[in-house]
């Protein structure tokens, strides 16, 4: 706008841009003031936005008609437009040179007659009553300036921007602006403020009595007016600070949704002030992100985006063609089809009417076009139904195990496919096939899977079976045939189960082979020697002792009359040991037999070797051996094997699992008998001499030591006294030391039994009470034919001797067989 006048009767008077806004009220500074309260103020304003007036209503006390209507908000003045207000009407002409002028006038229905009186003759002005009236005018206009000036407060209003302008209303007293403050009686007013590029406000303000005050103002820009533009030109969703939006919103700029619409949405798209996150995205192209600077202000920016094609060409082909395409779950035709596709991972997807559905995925690469190689769709697989009979059979196709018959399958139609079907035991049968399509078959009427059926042929060997007469042989619960018999049986893997009334079932595995006999011999076992059988062959205790499992057995203890060095009390028993044990594979030596008295030395101050912790623990009493057992059973946790009576040690009845000494049966079973494994005299065999590495005796080595009366001569095994456990040949059962090294204390009391050959004693334990322990075995000190044999058993009281060890067993947890 070049230049804006105002026309006033003959008054002229004419502004710059600077100098807006207009305003027009009741107030005495209104550049056109109206008829109406001083209290009132300003209540229109003139102002520039883009270059083209508007008018604003600041006031609403005093109604404004334009053109006829009510005048609110804001308004853009046109050519020829009309405001009433008060006694004023204001015309607007708007000339080509883009000049601006306002035609006032007053309204006549506003006017109110002046009645008018004659002046008389004679009469001067000073004793007129005009004069008289206008000198009381004058003092009392002064004094009400000398009031307002007194009384009123300096108020500094500051704005940002500093040049707006401000008018201040209210009260009833004029508002005087002396170098830049206004002077404000204390009270309520109301300061408006305006400047070309920013929102019109006002503020409504209290005066207090401080002498000055300073408020400050800050004015909000006017929203700019955006065009987006993009090349090439697509259409695009907006997005500010994160969030969509639309190309044209009133919701962005702090001004009522009526205003924006009205004065606003014409212009274009608006956005608020400042530095904005501004997003683009588009269909087909990449999005384009930036900080944008909007100047505000009503001025118009534009801002122009080069986009960046986000796609490629994807030709997509089938054989056959005509398959429907999907691309990540859409469908987008049929092949052959050409389409294009935005960068990145999308699924593929292709279906045709009998045809496999087949999915993969694409990578795509803005302006990088594809052509894909033709997919071959493969036609629905056509069921196949295999029956055997026997069924049961396995069914490979092509190589690949799909199930026991009987069984259906899907396969491609069309092709060659190879179908083995076995059993075990029964001969394999293979045959190729064709399967039709789905449509062929459908189309004969047949049904909508293919039917094979094969009978297996039986491939069968020859068992021949002996062992426990009678036992009944059973294959898969039914009796098939009894021990002795010869059996025809599939060539399969196959479990016999062979029973007996009082023995033990067993279960065997078996593989006949066709045109080969096999034999077996199948012996049942009773329940105790299943119970031996389960056993293990060795135990180890928490020392580290080895003990060796000894079985049941029947034997005659003692020696018959007239054998060589047969001593008095070694009459013949018949003997029966009843229950599996087991036994030390060695005497207890130093080390061990320290663990539980640490002081113990063996008779090291006799002969200083005895004490060698690897050597036979001697010089112990019977009890002390107990003593032994006894605490070895508690660290393990077992039942003790002993109790004291009367302060003497008894073997608890029945016998424990705990440990013990060898009862005097037992020694001699393992011992003379090797467990059942075969009778000796000798520890080395039936006859003298002794033979080398038989066992530690009294050889050379201990002559001229004044330990032993009499020698072996021609027989030397390096040690005096004794030597350590297991260093010469162990027995046929695997026991080390049963003769020579030392002698060992037994369980029993010594006691001459009568001869007793008919009638079998049941692991007997020996008298209840006597005065001496039985201690079985030569040592180191012996060299005589009679105690060198096994049957040789001596009578020595309680006490310790320095060849005298023992040895411990127990029974395991099993409970007595015969119970």
């Amino acid at each position: 706008m070049s230049q804006i006048s105002i026309r006033q009767g003959e008054d002229y008077q004419s502004f710059e841009s600077s100098d807006l806004p207009i305003k027009i009220g009741t107030d005495l500074n209104a550049d056109i003031r109206i008829l109406g309260p001083l209290s009132i103020g300003v209540v229109l304003l003139l102002d520039l936005l883009d270059g083209r007036p508007f008018i604003q209503v600041v006031n609403e006390k005093i109604e404004a008609l334009i053109n006829g209507q009510l005048l609110s908000g804001n308004h853009r003045i046109n050519n020829e437009d009309r405001i009433d207000v008060a006694d004023k009407s204001i015309t607007f002409e708007l000339s080509s040179d883009n000049e601006l002028t306002l035609k006032v006038t007053s309204n006549e229905d506003s006017l109110q007659p002046t009645q008018f009186q004659k002046k008389t003759a004679g009469t001067t002005i000073f004793g007129s009553r005009i004069f008289k009236y206008s000198a009381v005018a004058l003092i009392l206009g002064l004094t009400y300036f000398l009031f307002y000036l007194f009384t009123s407060k300096a108020v500094e209003i500051n704005t940002m921007p500093a040049d707006a302008k401000v008018s201040v209303s209210g009260g009833f007293f004029p508002h005087l602006k002396i170098s830049g403050r206004f002077l404000l009686r204390p009270g309520e007013y109301r300061a408006d403020y305006s400047r070309s590029g920013y929102f019109p406000n006002s503020l409504d303000i209290e005066i207090n009595d401080e002498s000055s005050q300073v408020i400050d103002i800050k004015l909000k820009k006017l929203p700019g007016i955006i065009t987006f533009t993009t090349r090439p030109d697509v259409d695009f969703e907006l997005y500010l600070e994160g969030k969509r939006s639309t190309p044209s919103i009133c919701e962005d700029v702090e001004i009522s949704l009526e205003e924006c619409r009205q004065n606003w949405l014409a212009l274009g798209p608006i956005l608020a002030a400042g530095t904005r996150d501004v997003e683009l995205r588009f269909e087909k192209y990449f999005p384009i992100k930036e900080q944008l600077v909007i100047n505000g202000m009503g001025e118009e920016q534009e801002f122009i985006f080069d986009l960046e094609p986000a796609w490629a060409d994807v030709q997509i082909d089938t054989k056959p063609s005509g398959a429907e395409i999907f691309i990540d779950s859409k469908n987008v035709g049929l092949t052959p089809l050409d389409l294009d596709l935005i960068e990145g991972q999308h699924v593929l997807g292709i279906k045709k009417n009998g045809y496999k559905d087949f999915s993969t995925e694409i990578a795509v690469k803005a302006r990088e076009n594809i052509v894909l190689e033709p997919f071959n769709l493969s036609r629905l697989d056509s069921k196949l139904s295999i029956v055997s009979y026997p069924k049961g059979a396995s069914v490979n196709i092509n190589s690949i195990y799909q199930g026991l018959s009987p069984v259906t399958v899907e396969l491609p139609p069309l092709k060659p496919h190879l179908v083995e079907v076995s059993k075990p035991g029964y001969q394999t049968q293979t045959e190729e096939i064709i399967l039709p399509t789905r449509e062929e078959m459908q189309a004969n009427g047949a049904k909508d899977f293919l039917q094979i059926e094969t009978n297996l042929k039986p491939i069968k060997g020859f068992i021949r079976i002996k062992g426990t007469e009678g036992a009944s042989i059973l294959v898969d619960g039914k009796q098939i045939a009894r021990i002795p018999s010869t059996i025809e049986l599939l060539a399969k893997a196959q479990t016999l189960i062979v029973q007996k009334e009082g023995y033990v079932t067993q279960e065997i595995n078996i593989q006949p082979t066709p045109g080969y006999e096999q034999n077996l011999n199948i012996r049942l076992l009773t329940p105790e020697e299943a119970v031996l059988a389960a056993m293990p062959e060795y135990i180890q205790t928490s020392l580290g002792l080895q003990m060796r499992l000894v079985s049941p057995g029947t034997f005659v203890m003692g020696t018959p009359r007239g054998d060589q060095g047969r001593r008095q009390g070694e009459t013949e028993r018949l003997i029966k040991i009843t229950r599996p044990f087991y036994v030390g594979v060695r005497e207890i030596i130093n080390k061990e037999f320290r663990q539980f008295k640490p002081r113990h030395t063996s008779g090291a101050e006799t002969f200083r070797e005895l004490s060698n912790g690897l050597h036979p623990a001697v010089m112990l009493a019977w009890e002390e051996a107990v003593d032994f057992c006894q605490q070895l059973s508690s660290k393990e946790s077992l039942e003790p094997a002993y109790e004291k009576i009367n302060g003497q040690y008894q073997l608890i009845q029945p016998v424990t699992n705990g440990y013990r000494l060898l009862t005097e049966a037992e020694w001699e079973w393992v011992a003379r008998f090797n467990g059942g494994a075969g009778k000796q005299r000798y520890p080395w065999g039936e006859s003298m001499p002794v033979k080398p590495e038989s066992g530690n005796y009294a050889d050379e080595s201990v002559e001229g030591l004044d330990l032993v009366a009499n020698t072996l001569s021609n027989y030397w095994d390096g040690y005096p006294v004794t030597s350590p456990a297991q260093k010469f040949n162990p027995s046929a059962l695997g026991i080390y030391d049963l003769g020579g090294n030392v002698a060992e204390w037994v369980n029993d009391y010594y006691s001459v039994y009568s001869t007793n050959l008919k009638q079998a004693e049941l692991d007997p334990l020996g008298p209840d009470e006597g005065t001496a322990r039985v201690i079985r075995g030569s040592s180191w000190r012996d060299s005589s034919i009679s105690k060198l044999r096994f049957a040789y058993r001596s009578e020595y009281g309680t006490l310790g001797r320095l060849d005298v060890g023992f040895r411990i067993a127990r029974y395991t947890d099993t409970s007595n067989i015969d119970e």
